[in-house]
């Protein structure tokens, strides 16, 4: 599984890693199995992107996701979530989705891009 999640319940982040080739189906079933949960509602997320392999990846499916994502009780609106990502396709992919994200009239969590996985902890953590 090219996602991986570990979650904090003393510093309520969810900790995602995604590693690998980077598909659809690694979301459909990261987003069953974490947003999908109200138990973590409220949580703030690093969602690390830095170790997948994003090559293959159709820029598409992300309003597949952002669709989902908007239609779920189950994410806090007031909480975080924070990209960590090097420079190429991964910055485009992350705003591409900011974009989608804008476009769709939901109030929905914040979402940043960061190079520095220390930056994106900070800004959670605030």
């Amino acid at each position: 599984m090219p996602i991986i999640n570990s979650i904090n319940l003393e510093e309520r982040i969810i900790y995602t890693t995604c590693s690998g080739i980077m598909a659809e189906d690694d979301f459909s079933h990261y987003i069953n199995e974490i947003w999908s949960h109200d138990k973590y509602y409220g949580f703030n997320e690093l969602f690390d992107t830095s170790n997948g392999d994003w090559s293959e990846f159709d820029f598409s499916y992300l309003f597949t996701i952002a669709e989902k994502a908007s239609k779920l009780t189950t994410i806090d609106p007031d909480s975080k979530l924070a990209w960590y990502l090097l420079e190429g396709k991964q910055k485009e992919l992350s705003d591409f989705y900011k974009t989608i994200k804008s476009m769709i009239q939901v109030r929905s969590r914040e979402l940043e891009s960061f190079y520095s996985r220390n930056e994106a902890l900070e800004w959670l953590k605030k």
